[in-house]
């Protein structure tokens, strides 16, 4: 599937998040990489949204 904004992604790297779900946000300026926010924050239990930049490599598309 085609990553695009609003897509749920499986996070595969890094390993401190690995496994956790998240919605891409926006394409980065550089091409091949994502925002995606993550549905929970697995970090001190925080009611933050953590936001990270991905490679296509580091996210697998579960819905489109």
């Amino acid at each position: 599937m085609m990553i695009r904004k609003g897509s749920l992604v499986k996070v595969l790297y890094p390993k401190y998040v690995s496994e956790s779900r998240g919605i891409v946000e926006a394409p980065e300026d550089i091409p091949g990489r994502w925002i995606i926010r993550l549905v929970n924050n697995p970090l001190n239990n925080s009611e933050e949204p953590l936001f990270l930049s991905l490679s296509e490599a580091d996210i697998e598309v579960i819905f489109a």
